[in-house]
């Protein structure tokens, strides 16, 4: 039985650590703003730059998530096979 319930705490522990890792997304938002300061010389050179530079926190939350969730599912999947 204690195998079908690894995946539930993977995904409850993983979520744990993305809640402890919110603590740091301040900091990833001053780190976004000195980089847009630092590249709006050429942010017109690349499309998207800018978008990409003002949404790092999004972006990291969502990739966070699909790689627990791909974990999981991969967590699944062997159960499913043994």
């Amino acid at each position: 039985m204690k195998e079908y319930m690894r995946p539930l705490w993977v995904f409850l522990l993983g979520n744990a650590a993305m809640l402890f890792l919110g603590l740091f997304l301040p900091a990833m938002a001053d780190a976004g703003t000195q980089l847009a300061a630092d590249t709006a010389a050429i942010s017109g050179d690349f499309w998207g730059l800018a978008w990409v530079i003002t949404s790092i926190r999004t972006l990291y939350y969502i990739g966070f998530e699909l790689v627990l969730l791909f974990v999981v599912a991969k967590m699944f999947l062997n159960l499913k096979s043994q």
